[in-house]
């Protein structure tokens, strides 16, 4: 996470009721091609609705998720319960609620490119489970059930596709999970006495069918799949879509390849793709996921008029000119008012506004003169409108964010003529800070995220703090339109860059590391950063503390007099005598209030910068800790943060690169550690494989953590066989038991017992190794309940004068946690031949 970077600032914050899905804000603008506006057309004319169903980001079927939203032409979503919380991260060291910001974005980003919906529900990821008895004891399955209804009450689907089956074959107790909640909402979300509350807002909602999107790896082979496949529908997903220029399987990888957090970069595919489908509920189809199923406009009454009306906007459609179809949208758009009120009349009005504006070629833009702005604070916004077509364009007025009036124009917007002004508007004092909805509060004893509000429910992200209205007229015809106001900069490799408004506190404060590790009595010195978010700035800070704990100074003044400065003090922090585990709080006052937000931004290429505002607190653990050696060299993997832990300890870390992977440069080290999934990730491990082996066999100390089994840089990572499994021990707490009481590695230089293993996050280990070769000394064994032990947490070979450790234990996670007994064993590991 980076700290105080506001120049990339980028942030949501809810003001509106409804479960729409949102534009994101920091996306440019679209621009879209005459061939796409024909795509757009044809769409009118198709009223169908396809919601996808699995437990995660990256479980969807991009491939089907394209061809239903583009060939099909039908309103596609996809429903994941979680955000990723609980997975791993390849491209840099968040996790937990912050790689659920990031899998978040690349969800929205994947819809993006494929033309697909986004919703979630409130399920925090708590990582791999084995099956959902499990996910239930965690997840409040009866809330979870009601975001479901939710969500298919607002989307109206016609037809709900799951990814996966309702049992063992799911491979994961979420994913069977997303399964069974999927047919209890196809009949709950029908039955008006199935949470009642729900429909103030929204009606009983009776999808047709469900169908699973069986695959391959359902089967137990390839023989056993194509014998069944005849009892499956079968829809071919290859096709070619000439308006877009692509097929389905290259939109299908593009959209995958934004899950770049789980390493999943695709390839496109060409030609004929057979997605499987097996009916679970509703009325048996035999060959269309849509047999039976009006999708016309002879479904709503009133409609039949519409239908005539689209077809011949087509066919008279001029790709050269698409303005010339403003007059046939427009008497579309007249029809559409006088339908009924109801989802198909909203959906298509939406449609038809957005294609007006785009064969206009009607740019309308708000933007902020700066991202950052406090509750009370004035702000200056540029608006620009230009209508680049012949049509007569009339903007009437323009109602601005927080003001009670409007401004009247009745300005023409002529041909590629500009229309620019400014305004100011002041955000209001009641604004809140920019806080993603789903984090405001800490996460439910439930295993949901807590969410008061039900109009949040199922949403991507927060709508933007503030938004333009401009009114028009086209050919004597309003038209409205709502434009974010957003920020723009000019970034000088990226060329321009939005991001959306941000509403700070008046004041951040960042305690500079999340964990401190007292491995002694001496005190550590604690850095606390203060930025002002507004001008005139003077308080005081503190570090508020636990009983036996002690800061010197007790507080510290400070005075800022512009927006944008920072500030940084010191503290000196004195540990108690006695072990011990705290949470550290800094809070500034300024005028009688205090504020103890820090400011947090995740900034990645491939997905709108992430803004957040936690509670600017640190962990603090007095150890009872002895460490042997104190050089450790560091081979980065996919990223994670044990190098930072490590120093916590007073160990001096050194990250390695080509250079120092040499025989006479390791030998300086007492250890070497090789981060998470190294030999998945870092394609230079096979050429530093022998050069580690000799350090091992001339007397070094080797730690390897754990690697996926599939995807290998090199089979042979050790100095010995072993195989690697995708077993885990998903149950943190689950018993662990000493198979080599007389270890080093439990007894020097400290002696681990049972307890050191209490406590610990998320999950034991994954990825455990089995069937090794006799040189390797088991140390430890666990397992979950009802699974067998697995016994390869903690793997000890002799090599040569030295040693050599591979570790499945999840120490990227413990470690930064500040779990005590994790660095009591860690350290051990580091200190194996000292």
């Amino acid at each position: 996470m980076m700290r105080f970077n506001l120049k990339n600032a980028v942030v949501y914050l809810c003001l509106a009721a409804s479960i729409q899905v949102h534009e994101t804000q920091a996306q440019m603008p679209a621009k879209p091609s005459a061939a796409k506006i024909l795509h757009d057309m044809q769409k009118l004319n198709v009223l169908g609705n396809v919601l996808y169903m699995a437990a995660h980001p990256d479980d969807e079927n991009t491939t089907f998720i394209a061809y239903m939203a583009n060939e099909r032409q039908y309103n596609t979503s996809y429903l994941a319960l979680t955000r990723g919380d609980g997975g791993q991260n390849l491209i840099g060291p968040e996790i937990r609620e912050q790689l659920g910001l990031i899998r978040t974005q690349e969800l929205l980003q994947a819809r993006r490119v494929d033309g697909g919906k986004q919703y979630f529900s409130r399920a925090n990821d708590f990582g791999f489970s084995k099956n959902p008895e499990e996910v239930f004891t965690i997840w409040e399955r009866e809330n979870l059930l009601a975001d479901a209804v939710w969500v298919i009450r607002n989307v109206k689907p016609d037809v709900i596709v799951t990814r996966f089956p309702p049992d063992a074959r799911a491979g994961h107790g979420h994913h069977s999970a997303s399964s069974i909640l999927a047919e209890e909402a196809f009949d709950a979300a029908a039955d008006p006495k199935r949470f009642p509350e729900q429909l103030k807002y929204v009606e009983p909602w009776q999808a047709k069918r469900l169908m699973w999107n069986i695959g391959l790896w359902a089967m137990r082979n390839r023989e056993e799949f194509i014998k069944s496949a005849k009892n499956f529908m079968q829809v071919d997903v290859g096709g070619y879509n000439a308006l877009l220029g692509k097929s389905y399987g290259e939109i299908s990888a593009e959209s995958r390849s934004m899950h770049k957090s789980q390493g999943f970069g695709s390839i496109g595919d060409r030609g004929i793709s057979i997605e499987y489908l097996q009916h679970t509920k509703g009325p048996k189809a035999a060959k269309d996921l849509f047999e039976d199923i009006n999708t016309t406009w002879a479904r709503v009454k009133g409609g039949d008029k519409i239908q005539p009306l689209v077809t011949a906007l087509i066919a008279a459609y001029k790709p050269a000119n698409p303005a010339a179809s403003v007059p046939a949208l427009l008497k579309i758009k007249t029809e559409l008012t006088k339908l009924p009120d109801g989802f198909w009349k909203t959906t298509k009005l939406n449609e038809v506004n957005e294609i007006i504006k785009n064969t206009l070629g009607l740019y309308l833009e708000a933007t902020a003169m700066d991202y950052a702005f406090t509750p009370g604070e004035e702000m200056k916004v540029s608006v620009e409108a230009i209508n680049r077509s012949g049509e007569n364009v009339v903007l009437q007025k323009t109602v601005f964010p927080f003001q009670s009036g409007d401004t009247i124009l009745a300005s023409p917007l002529k041909k590629n003529s500009g229309f620019d002004f400014v305004f100011k508007t002041k955000i209001p004092d009641t604004t809140p800070i920019s806080q993603p909805y789903w984090l405001r509060k800490p996460i439910g004893y439930k295993g949901l995220f807590s969410v008061e509000d039900q109009m949040e429910i199922g949403r991507g992200e927060n709508p933007p703090v503030a938004k333009v209205l401009f009114e028009l007229s086209v050919d004597g015809q309003a038209l409205q339109y709502e434009t974010p106001v957003v920020f723009k900069k000019k970034d000088p490799v990226a060329g321009e860059v939005y991001q959306p408004l941000v509403v700070t506190p008046p004041l951040f404060v960042n305690i500079s590391q999340d964990v401190y590790m007292f491995e002694d009595d001496q005190p550590k010195k604690i850095m606390v950063a203060i930025k002002a978010g507004k001008d005139e700035c003077s308080g005081k800070v503190s570090l508020d503390l636990p009983t036996g704990w002690k800061s010197v100074p007790a507080n510290i003044p400070f005075t800022m007099q512009l927006k944008g400065a920072e500030q940084t003090v010191e503290f000196q922090l004195y540990p108690p005598a006695r072990s011990q585990e705290a949470e550290i709080k800094a809070v500034v006052e300024v005028d009688g209030k205090s504020y103890d937000n820090s400011f947090g931004i995740i900034s990645y290429s491939h997905i709108p910068a992430q803004v957040f505002f936690p509670k600017a607190t640190a962990r603090a653990v007095k150890l009872d800790l002895i460490k042997k050696g104190n050089n450790i060299g560091y081979l980065m993997g996919a990223g994670d943060l044990i190098p930072v832990s490590l120093r916590q300890i007073g160990y001096n870390v050194t990250m390695l690169d080509d250079k120092d992977v040499t025989p006479e440069k390791l030998r300086q080290y007492d250890a070497i550690v090789a981060g998470v999934r190294a030999y998945n990730t870092n394609e230079r491990m096979k050429h530093y494989q022998s050069t580690l082996m000799d350090y091992v066999k001339n007397g070094g100390n080797l730690i390897i953590q754990y690697n996926t089994d599939m995807g290998l840089v090199m089979n042979d990572i050790g100095p010995y066989p072993f195989v690697l499994t995708r077993d885990r021990i998903t149950v943190e707490g689950s018993e662990v038991r000493f198979l080599k009481p007389e270890s080093p590695v439990l007894n020097t230089p400290n002696k681990i017992t049972p307890a050191d293993f209490e406590n610990w996050v998320q999950e034991r280990g994954l990825y455990f190794p089995q069937k090794w070769s006799p040189e390797y000394e088991a140390v430890i064994s666990s397992n979950d309940p009802d699974s067998p032990a697995l016994d390869g947490g903690i793997l000890v070979a002799k090599y040569g004068k030295g040693n050599y450790v591979y570790t499945s234990l999840s120490w990227f996670r413990e470690l930064p946690a500040g779990v005590p007994g994790a660095y009591r064993v860690f350290v051990n590991l580091l200190s194996l031949g000292k």
